[in-house]
């Protein structure tokens, strides 16, 4: 029987504003690692009530990982640097600008605010949240130990950092995928592994547990000292 989760809505301080967020664990005692799940865009069901998410963040807590979901800004409780623009104004906004500086800043305090609860990060990103994953590790953040890229943009957004990766990956692809593209020249690290789901698209709609599967015995068997 596995054991029951649980989840504790988190306050973190961003460099500009509270970030809403969700820790799911259970009763088990708690070892040194966990996982940070960065979501989805937030104009493609990109909160932590996303199903791909939900499914990622209950499968690994019951694994006995803790799980640190959060709602990037504008989305949800997080702050809202403009109140009085729309969530897709704002969006659009950061997405013609084409930077996200200011997500990648308000994540890389997600990460830090991961050591109350786990010294060891596994990092895990849906969609457009791999590639907010992979730039904290472009950026030599301190410390995680994996990193997942599921259903990555690779062909919208600049994952050229892929291919330098030496920590242990996980890329994990539709084959039906229409929304997002996928680079011919895509070149993977010896360290990564790749799965391809059969007769499923980007959202992965009634196969969220098999890519919840795949995430948690790809972390779990991870020999790390």
């Amino acid at each position: 029987m596995a054991p029951e989760c649980h989840c504790l809505a988190v306050s973190i301080p961003g460099p500009e504003g509270v970030l809403e967020g969700n820790l799911w664990y259970t009763d088990e005692e708690p070892g040194q690692e966990g996982v940070l799940l960065c979501p989805p865009h937030p104009l493609l069901a990109g909160n932590m009530e996303n199903n791909v998410v939900q499914a990622v963040a209950t499968h690994c807590a019951g694994l006995g990982l803790p799980v640190l979901l959060f709602n990037y800004r504008g989305v949800g409780k997080s702050f809202k640097p403009d109140p009085d623009l729309p969530l897709f104004e704002y969006w659009h906004r950061l997405d013609q600008e084409d930077t996200f500086s200011s997500v990648f800043s308000d994540t890389r305090a997600v990460l830090a605010f991961c050591r109350r609860y786990f010294q060891r990060v596994h990092l895990v990103g849906y969609s457009f949240g791999a590639f907010i994953a992979l730039n904290l590790l472009a950026e030599k953040a301190e410390g995680p130990s994996s990193y997942t890229a599921i259903a990555p943009p690779l062909e919208e957004r600049d994952f050229t950092h892929l291919s330098t990766l030496s920590l242990p990956g996980l890329l994990i692809t539709a084959a039906e995928d229409l929304l997002l593209k996928e680079r011919a020249d895509l070149t993977l690290p010896p360290t990564f592994q790749r799965i391809i789901l059969e007769d499923t698209d980007h959202f992965f709609l009634g196969r969220e547990e098999e890519v919840a599967q795949a995430v948690g015995e790809f972390i779990t068997g991870l020999s790390l000292p």
